[in-house]
């Protein structure tokens, strides 16, 4: 029998892990870390024979430093990102040491997008672009001759950055989806409405000589925002201000640039032609901190939980200053705290009184739930769905809309699950 234990990721966003054991192998799909706690999988590390990694967010990669996995594989800019995320997570917490990165890099093997790959004696894979992040993959295992697509964080429609996810699969046998916006109710505005509400946000801060502050994922997220305010400055639509950046940001934009090609056409030529599409950004300073210029300041992390943007909080002090949340905040974070109207937060030892403005605009990287229905509709379909990656009442919702709209089989398993695949 060849079964699946889900370690993370199930009834929750965060630490996704799936180890697949057959009877002559174990492998593991995805080794994440809570970005809320920081907690990591329970898994014995010492029987895996492989890790495929499906792309360099900390939800998805985050533990594999911790553990001596052997055999990792992955695409390059994963690869790259992935070291990046690594590096943040040594400075931000505990998990592991430097030296366990250095030891984990050595042991990746890196695939392109529909090579086939043979990775135990019953295994093979295959990544498919998934339309979520740079170098973001759905895996495609041939188990023994059984056929599994796990999506990882998919996204169905083309953004400013990335192609949409290919659907031109190989058949399938289960599938194993997220489920981020998997309820009928997470139905989200047009890309276009979206970048308008952004804009519309920046402009009336900038107006009244306000800094705004931007929390993001460092990859992904970070660079589609970047892109999209640059695009309306050099369209004259946006005051230019300063746009600060901080973090790992620097470095994670440099590589969007350094592997354009996996970026899409549009933004390729951009490049090509000789146009930055991320602009002219700045290095973020005490400076702003110690002028009454407007600007906008770009920085990590998107669940506003660590990293540099908590420094930037106390600017919610002044009424004229404005943060906008740009995605899922997770339970527990002060992201959600102040998605929910807290008046008082302490990153540090100090509270913060906000009396700045908070919005929220989510433009998430995941397809809402039109986009996981198209999605379902354009890939060869399963016998079985698997649905993970959402909270409890999104990936239930979705589970049951897989089983009345596609008579297929499904379930939301939760953490410590053993199911059979096939």
């Amino acid at each position: 029998m060849i079964v699946g234990k889900f370690h993370g990721g199930c009834h929750q966003i965060g630490k996704s892990c799936v180890e697949i054991e057959t009877k002559k192998s174990r492998i593991l799909v995805d080794c994440g870390m809570d970005p809320s706690n920081n907690g990591i999988p329970d898994i014995n590390d010492s029987v895996m024979d492989a890790v495929v990694i499906s792309h360099a967010h900390l939800d998805h990669c985050g533990a594999v430093p911790h553990f001596d996995l052997k055999n990792i594989y992955c695409n390059a800019p994963t690869a790259d990102l992935m070291y990046n995320v690594w590096k943040d997570t040594v400075a931000l917490s505990k998990s592991y040491k430097e030296e366990d990165i250095q030891r984990s890099m050595k042991n990746i093997n890196i695939v392109d997008y529909k090579e086939p790959r043979k990775i135990t004696s019953d295994i093979s894979m295959k990544l498919y672009d998934a339309g979520h992040i740079l170098g973001s993959s759905s895996v495609y295992l041939d188990i023994d001759g059984k056929k599994l697509l796990y999506t990882g964080d998919i996204n169905e429609i083309e953004t400013r950055t990335l192609n949409p996810a290919d659907t031109d699969i190989d058949e399938i046998d289960t599938i194993i989806i997220e489920s981020t916006y998997g309820s009928p109710l997470d139905v989200k505005p047009s890309r276009k409405v979206l970048e308008k509400q952004l804009i519309d946000e920046i402009s009336e801060t900038i107006e009244e000589n306000g800094k705004v502050i931007i929390p993001v994922f460092a990859v992904g997220r970070a660079q589609e925002i970047i892109v999209i305010i640059n695009n309306y400055i050099r369209s004259g639509l946006i005051k230019k201000v300063p746009i600060y950046i901080c973090g790992s940001l620097t470095h994670t934009t440099g590589m969007y640039m350094s592997y354009s090609e996996w970026l899409n056409p549009k933004i390729n030529n951009l490049m090509n032609n000789g146009t930055n599409p991320f602009g002219n950004l700045l290095k973020a300073d005490d400076n702003i901190f110690n002028n009454n210029e407007p600007c906008i300041i770009i920085s990590t992390s998107g669940m506003v939980q660590g990293g540099p943007v908590l420094q930037y909080l106390s600017l919610l002090k002044n009424p004229r200053n404005k943060l906008i949340l740009t995605g899922y905040q997770g339970e527990g974070t002060i992201g959600r705290s102040l998605e929910e109207g807290a008046t008082e937060i302490t990153p540090f030892k100090k509270p913060i009184q906000i009396k700045g403005k908070i919005s929220k605009i989510e433009f998430s990287a995941h397809g809402d739930y039109n986009s996981l229905v198209r999605y379902l509709k354009k890939i060869p379909e399963p016998k079985k769905a698997i649905v993970m990656h959402g909270e409890r009442y999104q990936a239930l919702s979705l589970a049951m809309t897989i089983w009345k709209m596609f008579k297929i089989p499904s379930i939301a398993p939760t953490i410590g699950s053993t199911i059979p695949l096939f």
